[in-house]
């Protein structure tokens, strides 16, 4: 089946209409400077804490208080996504996430906390995460007509992908500059910043077909619409295992193949740093082009989305691995973009917050295992072996996923089909 690519005049208003929309501005910019934060304290947390004295084990401690909530509370946050307001819920998030953030700063720069309050406060930006994700899943419908839904989420990949490029160099200025407590203060101003510009965001509310359903219905619901559309179960768990694969492999095993090589370190980072370049190139191509098939189209890209693992597995040489981490980003990149506009254009928004928390949920689910796994299994069968496995079974994904009728008809979603019910 012919797969057809239409180009964007450039001479079109195209995604610079995206500009002209004032909701859509305030929206971009709140969660570009909370995606910059978030990413500078990514940094800033470990070191912060690894400075003042902790151990490796309490920095892995505190980093997971801050993944439990999620889980636990992330599909009760897509059943409050879709009751109440999602900007409120949003801004409410960002409050709790700053409110958490300040205070550790403060902490850590005046002493030594303990192991209990690192937790809790931990815990507090995983419950600020657990809300705000299945919220912000179901607002961009709310501010864009839906024919401008695939160029928005390709501008909200770009300002991620900026984020993930410049964060970590800014982590690390800033803890060199004034200490640990100094970068995550950042992340904090980054939260409260996001929530003054969410206030400038209006939008006529969704309005919610039956008011009195109990909490469990409404969940139920959730789940009774995740399952009607056969693409959707069958896409989220193909790309929860393929990333689940990507993260083990790209983010642990291969760094411990240039650890302990001359001038591996510096290497390894320059790989990275690709990937981040690909995200920002593979957003920027999805404001260009439009896909008839979307979901033909993300098979391909997890198709492509191998290629730097064998050459991994094959020890190809830096600027072999710096292309294949480039083609990393570009498929990772118009995946998220494609994925998330055909689910908006499909799903009834009333119930998009809920089926955005399933999915979330399920992701969220299998990167643990991802993580923990890919050591062992490194250390027992080999580096490359395990890596060659790995961009094997996402090529067995790729092909099971395509034996599909629903993967190889689904056309580009009608605009209009997910509106709200009255």
């Amino acid at each position: 089946m012919a797969l057809k690519i239409r180009t964007q005049n450039p001479d079109s208003s195209g995604y610079r209409g995206l500009f002209a929309q004032r909701n859509f501005c305030a929206y971009l910019a709140a969660t570009s400077i909370s995606s910059l934060g978030t990413a500078i304290a990514q940094m800033g947390l470990s070191l912060a804490l690894l400075v003042a004295g902790y151990k490796a084990t309490t920095v892995g401690i505190v980093l997971a208080a801050e993944t439990v909530p999620v889980l636990i509370l992330m599909l009760a946050g897509g059943v409050l996504g879709d009751r109440w307001s999602r900007r409120s819920l949003m801004i409410a998030a960002d409050l709790l996430r700053f409110g958490s953030q300040a205070v550790l700063a403060v902490l850590l720069a005046i002493g030594h906390p303990q192991l209990g309050i690192l937790m809790g406060l931990g815990g507090c930006v995983g419950i600020g995460n657990a809300f705000h994700r299945p919220a912000a899943g179901g607002l961009l419908p709310q501010i864009l007509p839906a024919d401008q839904l695939k160029d928005g989420n390709a501008m909200m990949g770009m300002s991620r992908s900026i984020a993930i490029i410049l964060g970590p160099a800014i982590g690390g200025m800033l803890v060199g500059f004034g200490g640990g407590p100094f970068a995550i203060a950042t992340d904090s101003a980054s939260y409260l910043v996001s929530a003054a510009l969410m206030m400038f965001v209006r939008f006529p509310q969704v309005k919610i077909a039956v008011q009195n359903a109990s909490f469990l219905t409404d969940l139920k619901r959730g789940g009774v619409e995740f399952r009607q559309h056969r693409w959707l179960p069958l896409l989220t768990g193909q790309l929860a295992l393929v990333n689940a694969l990507n993260l083990g492999m790209f983010f642990v095993i291969g760094p411990s193949l240039f650890a302990h090589v001359q001038g591996g370190p510096q290497s390894w980072g320059i790989v990275t740093s690709c990937l981040g370049i690909g995200a920002l190139g593979g957003s920027v191509m999805m404001l260009r082009c439009s896909f008839s098939r979307p979901l033909l189209t993300i098979q391909f890209c997890i198709a492509i989305m191998a290629t730097p693992f064998v050459f991994l597995a094959l020890h190809a040489p830096l600027p072999v691995l710096m292309i294949g981490s480039f083609v990393l980003g570009i498929g990772m990149a118009m995946i998220n973009t494609l994925f998330q506009t055909t689910m908006q254009q499909t799903i009834p928004l009333e119930i998009l917050s809920r089926v955005s928390s399933i999915i979330g949920l399920v992701a969220m689910c299998l990167m643990p295992i991802g993580y923990s796994l890919s050591g062992p299994a490194a250390t027992y069968f080999g580096a490359q072996r395990t890596i060659g496995a790995g961009a094997a079974v996402v090529i067995f994904t790729v092909i099971y996923v395509l034996m599909h009728a629903e993967i190889r008809s689904f056309g580009r979603p009608n605009p209009h089909a997910a509106t709200p019910a009255n």
